[in-house]
């Protein structure tokens, strides 16, 4: 009865059932990691698809939504937003090209023209949701470290310690209206502010299924 002998033939046995082909890679579902505890090598790792569902939610009644993103197809950027009341529906948006060579860059960007626009318009209590985790880092750390980027970052914090403000991080995918604004953005040769009436179709279809609440769905590729 001594332990590690037990274990070894425990081992030695499962191995055995493995290369008879009793026991099937499947039956080791969510322990992949284990494989070579009982010496098996040369596993068919499996990806699997994961679904979630991506909200986006409306503001309470005394604050409103500006949602922001950026946009880098390797030539040219670009930036857009759109800001939002407690009811969800569309205040104005915004999209424009950036000077630059990456997303970070146009992020940035749209963030700071998307709070000048909530400021000119006489809000102060701004919720702010963006897809790039990075920019909440940003905003959250009290260094200003990346150098390549310190004065935006500097003038975006400054834009923001002059209101009340929240910022979270949303996925990608119920970022639609912001995402599909910033890629517009990239080919237009100064900035353009839209209303309700006057906004890209894409974009107005995009606000109409986050009003109405319906959600986006989002794969996550999982090891198995």
């Amino acid at each position: 009865m001594y332990a590690p002998c037990i274990i070894s033939s425990i081992c030695d046995k499962i191995k055995l059932f493995y290369e008879a082909n009793i026991i099937k890679h499947q039956n080791f579902k969510g322990w992949w990691h284990v494989y070579h505890a009982f010496s098996i090598v040369n596993i068919p790792v499996v990806i699997e698809k994961r679904v979630c569902m991506v909200n986006w939610f409306k503001p309470d009644s005394s604050w409103i939504k500006l949602n922001t993103d950026g946009s880098y197809n390797g030539k040219v950027a670009g930036c857009g937003g759109i800001l939002r009341n407690h009811l969800g529906q569309m205040i104005k948006a915004f999209d424009g090209p950036v000077k630059g060579n990456s997303a970070l860059i146009a992020e940035l960007k749209g963030i700071i023209y998307g709070i000048s626009m909530c400021i000119n318009l006489g809000y102060n209590r701004i919720w702010i949701e963006v897809d790039a985790m990075l920019i909440l880092h940003y905003i959250n750390n009290n260094s200003l470290f990346n150098a390549e980027n310190y004065y935006l970052i500097r003038q975006m914090k400054q834009d923001l310690s002059n209101n009340n403000y929240k910022i979270s991080h949303i996925y990608r995918e119920g970022n639609g209206c912001a995402d599909a604004l910033a890629k517009v953005g990239c080919n237009l040769l100064e900035y353009a502010e839209f209303s309700d009436h006057d906004i890209p179709k894409v974009v107005k279809g995009l606000a109409r299924l986050d009003r109405a609440g319906l959600p986006y769905i989002r794969n996550h590729d999982g090891i198995t």
